[in-house]
């Protein structure tokens, strides 16, 4: 089986990979949305490493209020689902992984850190993987 993780952002979107055999997620790419389409460069993702099922980073409140941006990942998965329909997709909480993921990037320069907030995407995106592989 072969997984691929989405860290959801208005903006950019982080990805990842792993497959069932090594259980270890590494970091893909970022796709910035504004320059490509989202839907389009899944599509080619999912074929390219013939993927089976999805794994997207869920803000859950602590609270477990339904409010802001859990609500536009919500509808991201319906969206995902609607393209990729019969593909598994679950959801993982996504509870400080950029926080860690900008933690791994602390020796960049500062100027290295703004050119490249897209490493911090991808790396948050392998985060949400490996917890959800080390969950099952």
């Amino acid at each position: 089986m072969n997984y691929l993780a989405l860290d959801f952002g208005e903006h950019r979107v982080g990805v990842a990979f792993a497959d069932s055999e090594f259980r270890m997620a590494f970091s893909r790419e970022t796709i910035d949305r504004k320059t490509t389409d989202l839907f389009e460069r899944l599509e080619q993702l999912v074929k390219i490493n013939k993927v089976d099922e999805f794994v997207v980073g869920m803000p859950y409140r602590p609270d477990g209020r339904m409010d802001g941006k859990n609500l536009v990942v919500e509808a991201f998965v319906k969206e995902l689902a609607e393209h990729f329909p019969g593909m598994p997709i679950h959801t993982q909480d996504e509870a400080y992984s950029s926080v860690q993921a900008q933690e791994c990037t602390a020796h960049f320069s500062k100027k290295k850190k703004q050119k490249n907030k897209g490493v911090i995407d991808q790396l948050a995106a392998a985060i949400i993987l490996q917890r959800w592989l080390d969950g099952q």
